[in-house]
């Protein structure tokens, strides 16, 4: 009888397991990261692309956010969303255009948020 029971309870466990990770799959594909899309529409855009090249230029590098020189985070998306670009801690100015700015932000779907 013992033995039953505990099959019974990995079965369950085991069921259960997989359901919460296929609702946690099933969340990503309906809900992926925006910042992830926003970019990969940026990388397509002329205007937005400007932008990503002045942050570059600037020696903006994906994926070093956490030293305050990420191109997304602390270049990009702080000109795109209306905020101030930084490197340690101290604002930069990005030689962009305002027309590049609105059309790439147009393009994304932003509208400027003020701070």
């Amino acid at each position: 009888m013992e033995k039953r029971t505990t099959s019974r309870i990995l079965i369950s466990g085991t069921f259960l397991v997989a359901a919460i990770i296929g609702s946690d799959v099933a969340a990503q594909t309906v809900a992926p990261n925006k910042g992830g899309q926003n970019h990969a529409v940026a990388e397509q855009n002329p205007a937005c692309q400007t932008i990503i090249s002045e942050c570059k230029n600037l020696g903006f590098i994906v994926g070093q956010w956490k030293k305050d020189n990420g191109l997304w985070k602390d270049c990009f998306d702080p000109v795109v969303k209306g905020g101030s670009p930084t490197r340690d801690g101290e604002p930069i100015t990005v030689p962009v255009s305002s027309s590049d700015v609105q059309a790439c932000r147009a393009a994304l779907g932003h509208q400027k948020h003020v701070q």
